[in-house]
Order: C-alpha cells, then sequence, then structure tokens
C-alpha cells in the first residue's frame, strides 16, 4: 500500500538498483504501484527529479544511520571505530548499488550522479577526515602520516575497489572486504602502542 512520497521513492530506488535507473521507467513504476502515471508527476517533475530524489532518500537513511551510531557511540577516545563503521555502512551501500546502476547514472542521469558523487566525497572528507585527525591528535596515527593522502588515495577510492571485479561481492564477505579494504589500510598507519592495545579486530 502506497501511502505518500516515501513510499515512491524506497520502492524506485529498490527497482532502479535491481535494473537500471534507464530501464526502470515511470511506466514501469506507476504499474507497479498500482498508481496513475499522473501522480507520479504531481511529486516528481522529471524522471531525472525521482532519481535524484530517491538517491536523497537512500543515503538519507544511510547518513541517519551514521549520525544515530556517532550520537550512541561518543568517540571516547576512539575515532577509528567510527571510520570502520562508516566504511562498513559503505560496502553494504555498494553491494546494493551495482555497478550498472552507476553506470546508468553517469551516463544518462548527470545531475543524479553529480549528487551521488558529492555525498561520497562529503562522508570521506568532512566525516571521515576529521575523525582520522582527531586520532591522530590522540597519538593513534603516527605524526608522519599525511591524512588527507590517506583519504585521497584509499579511503575515498573505495568503490574503484569493490568495482574491480563483477563478483567481489559474491566471493568475500562483507567482513573479509572490509578488512582487506580497510582495516588493514588504518593498521599501516597506527602508532605501534595503540596497535598493541586496540589491534582493530
Amino acid at each position: 500500500m502506497i501511502e505518500g512520497k516515501n513510499d515512491i521513492l524506497a520502492y524506485a530506488i529498490e527497482n532502479f538498483t535491481k535494473f537500471g535507473s534507464k530501464r526502470f521507467s515511470m511506466d514501469d513504476l506507476a504499474k507497479h504501484l498500482g498508481i496513475s502515471k499522473k501522480t507520479l508527476y504531481k511529486y516528481f517533475s522529471s524522471k531525472e527529479a525521482l532519481v535524484q530524489e530517491s538517491l536523497t532518500y537512500y543515503f538519507g537513511k544511510i547518513l541517519s544511520n551514521i549520525d544515530q551510531y556517532m550520537l550512541e557511540n561518543p568517540n571516547n577516545g576512539q575515532p577509528l571505530n567510527t571510520v570502520i563503521y562508516i566504511y562498513k555502512q559503505g560496502l553494504m551501500t555498494f553491494q546494493e548499488l551495482n555497478p550498472s546502476f552507476l553506470h546508468g547514472l553517469n551516463k544518462y542521469y548527470p545531475n543524479a550522479y553529480e549528487f551521488y558523487s558529492k555525498i561520497k566525497s562529503n562522508i570521506v572528507w568532512d566525516i571521515v577526515n576529521p575523525l582520522l585527525k582527531k586520532a591522530k591528535e590522540l597519538g593513534q596515527i603516527r605524526k608522519n602520516v599525511n591524512i588527507d593522502l590517506v583519504c585521497s588515495l584509499f579511503l575515498a577510492r573505495m568503490e574503484e575497489t569493490v568495482y574491480s571485479k563483477d563478483n567481489l561481492f559474491q566471493e568475500y564477505s562483507i567482513h573479509e572486504l572490509l578488512d582487506h579494504i580497510i582495516i588493514n589500510n588504518l593498521r599501516g598507519i597506527l602508532t605501534l602502542e595503540y596497535l598493541q592495545t586496540n589491534p582493530l579486530d
């Protein structure tokens, strides 16, 4: 039963990620929801507006999860735990947002793709980067480590890594990917003193 705009957005993003944003049309969406196409256009001025708003809805939930985690788990000297949580959320997201969906965004809906890219960038530079700098201030990360460079070299490129092979998520669990892509890289920049008491297992 569709009760409002958020129900439409939730159903739209589910099907866009499954079938591709281009292939799953406004007609398909209206038919599956049991509403008229005219009703859809009351909420969304165009297909691209729907795609972008469905992304806003989807990432809004992810950012809300991160905010809730940070609220329930104040750093207390452990900002790295929050970084790991954020990237676990990221891997779960990339598992759902398959490469063909993102390729379709880039090709057919550039404004929506730009929005998606901005959200990714904001997570890295506005949330993760300050957390790592806090960890460095606390003596958990070595003094000679350039945090901005760390973010540029591997934390901002997780999408490229996980999509380097189509079936990566079928071969490995989220835990294995998190350990090898994120946690092992974090271990490489930590101080020996911190590692001895916090191995990041």
